[in-house]
């Protein structure tokens, strides 16, 4: 549900008066039913307020400006359908039972509230509102029939926990929360109270301003900082290999690397080499093999570390081989492309070891020749080896199958110091992000400025021409003066401005040759003293000097060994000390309770005698 709510401002007379319009739509509709709620009610109030106010004056001294839009939720071209056709029917809606009394109404869309969302949860107390400020400061998703990044994030949030709470404590509100301004200019023998209307940033960067432009109509200048994501620019690559794995009988060797900062895509290439022969030839293993592979990780990235998950590829592979077993062998060339399915795991305390699987389908094409010998295989130890192997055949295959099988083990590089080199770049984006928060702050102002300044202007303008001719002549001489004056401090303003960069720049310089001299002066003293020092230890005071530095050195460690030895021997010593005590205060004690056993025996026979 969303409300517009259409407040009037005008000036009649000193008389300051305000009229405000709720309407409230139904979930995700854009007509208004005044059936709903209490819109019946709200009307009713508005166009009694109209008719007492407003009813005498002039349709084109009234201008309504109508501000809607939607909740954040949905896509971004969603909400502005939403907020465009709300507008619209709030317009229409007017135009219906007040007729052409109001002149201008002009329907402005906000779209998506995410400053309002942002004031909402950033003025409540909840354990998790900095990270749900943190996400909704990210930027827009590009693809504005996609639902918002970071609505996604917002509903994963805390294991989906939080999304609900959003969508009912702080995004329902939204879905009423729209304004309009109407604004009534009389004729030129009425004093006209100009105002500049101020929206107060949410937070974001920059802030929002709202104000008049030089025509009259509102304008609000945009959010140009956008918080850009840190890329580290130095790619994650890992050396792999089958070997451990599968012993030495088809060596490869296979090289990944990472493509984009959101660890999405990679370039895998691997090469397969065997020329192996046993037995005078009549075993042969020659493979060369060679394969080009473009990945795509899935899955939700920042859960998962680079290069590491599911994946799915596209490559491209070809070579040659010459197989002989006994007297038969087979020599082809082969050309595949295949779609890759595999995956790839990190492991290790660092992560820095990665083990991968997959297996290749799609085509390949197999040219072939097949030999033969003329002998069969040499069975006793005489004949060691067999006759040269002879063409027979020469044919080829296509396959639609797998073509393609990979199981390996690596090693990443360029992953132990990634933490702190993204770090860094988080570092630098922040300051970054922090300048553009400065540079785009200081533009939104300075364009207030010059358009209040404008504004004031053809104000001025106005009330000049109201004034009689001769006042008129010598106002439009004063204002004319006072313009050439503000040029002319503009120009010396910017010249003392260049001045007093130059200065600075210079004095800077200076101060950069002034630090470097002092360091060079340190640097050299510290050498002379070292060279002096070298000097002094060559002579006979200074190899005296040393040696009794080594006898004192020697004679405080076998010092300190002495005391460490006597601190030994007395800690020993209290201790025995304290044992015997405890054993003394315990016969001391046995004796006492001994006694006192006694005593009371002694009384208990005595007395009772006595009785």
């Amino acid at each position: 549900m969303v409300t517009v709510a259409v407040l009037f401002f005008g000036t009649v007379q000193a008389q300051f008066l305000t009229d405000t319009l709720s309407i409230r739509f139904r979930l995700d509709s854009t007509r208004v039913d005044l059936g709903f709620a209490d819109n019946a009610r709200a009307w009713e109030t508005f166009e009694r307020n109209f008719h007492r106010h407003y009813d005498g004056l002039s349709p084109h001294t009234l201008r309504l400006d109508i501000y809607s839009g939607a909740s954040p939720e949905g896509t971004a071209a969603h909400n502005r359908w939403l907020g465009e056709n709300r507008g619209l029917s709030i317009r229409r809606l007017v135009r219906q039972n007040l007729g052409n009394r109001v002149g201008n109404i002009i329907v402005h869309n906000e779209a998506a509230r995410w400053e309002g969302f942002y004031e909402a949860v950033a003025g409540s107390s909840e354990p998790w509102r900095d990270e749900v400020l943190r996400i909704i400061e990210l930027p827009a998703s590009a693809d504005e029939n996609q639902w918002d990044h970071r609505e996604y994030k917002l509903r994963a949030l805390h294991g989906g926990r939080v999304w609900p709470v959003l969508l009912e404590k702080y995004l329902a509100p939204l879905r009423s929360g729209a304004t309009a301004i109407l604004s009534w200019q009389p004729g030129r023998d009425t004093l006209i109270v100009r105002d500049t209307v101020v929206m107060e940033s949410p937070g974001l960067l920059p802030p929002n301003l709202v104000f008049e432009d030089s025509t009259g109509h509102l304008r609000r200048l945009p959010d140009s900082a956008r918080v850009r994501k840190p890329v580290v620019r130095r790619p994650v690559w890992i050396a792999k290999t089958n070997v451990p794995l599968l012993g030495t009988g088809t060596p490869n060797l296979q090289l990944e690397w990472s493509l984009d900062h959101k660890d999405r895509w990679s370039l895998a290439v691997e090469g397969v080499w065997s020329w192996w022969t046993f037995a005078y030839n009549a075993y042969a293993n020659e493979i060369i093999y060679g394969s080009l592979e473009l990945r795509r990780y899935l899955g939700r990235r920042y859960r998962h570390h680079t290069l590491d998950g599911w994946h799915i590829g596209l490559g491209v592979g070809g070579g040659y081989g010459d197989l002989e077993w006994r007297s038969k062998g087979y020599q082809g060339e082969v050309y595949s492309g295949f779609v890759n399915i595999g995956w790839q795991r990190r492991f290790g305390r660092r992560k820095q070891w990665a083990f991968d699987m997959g297996i290749g389908l799609g085509y390949a094409y197999v040219p072939w020749r097949r030999y033969d010998g003329s002998t069969l295989f040499p069975v006793g130890k005489e004949e060691y080896h067999d006759d040269h192997l002879m063409w027979q055949e020469t044919s080829r295959t296509n396959w639609f199958t797998a073509t393609h099988f990979n199981i390996s083990i690596g090693y990443v590089f360029n992953q132990p110091g990634g933490k702190w080199r993204r770090e860094k770049a988080m570092q630098r984006h922040r300051e970054r992000n922090d300048y553009l928060h400065f540079r785009d702050s200081m533009k939104a102002h300075e364009q207030f400025e010059r358009d209040s300044a404008k504004i004031a202007r053809k104000q001025r303008l106005k009330e000049i021409d109201m004034l009689p001719r001769a006042e008129r002549r010598l106002a439009l001489q004063q204002l004319k003066a006072e313009d050439m004056q503000a040029k002319f401090d503009a120009k010396m303003a910017r010249r003392q401005a260049k001045i007093d960069a130059v200065g600075q720049k210079r004095q800077s310089k200076i101060d950069r040759l002034m630090e470097k001299e002092r360091l060079r002066i340190e640097k050299e003293e510290y050498k002379a003293h070292q060279r002096m020092q070298k000097l002094y230890e060559k002579t006979p005071e200074g190899r005296a000097a040393r040696r009794q530095q080594k006898i004192d050195e020697k004679i405080a460690r076998r010092q300190a060994k002495i005391d460490a030895r006597q601190a030994k021997k007395q800690a020993a010593i209290d201790k025995k000390s304290a044992k015997i005590r405890q054993r003394i205060e315990f016969e001391h004690r046995q004796n006492l309770e001994k006694l006192q056993r006694d005593m009371q025996r002694a009384d208990q026979k005595y007395g009772g005698s006595e009785k």
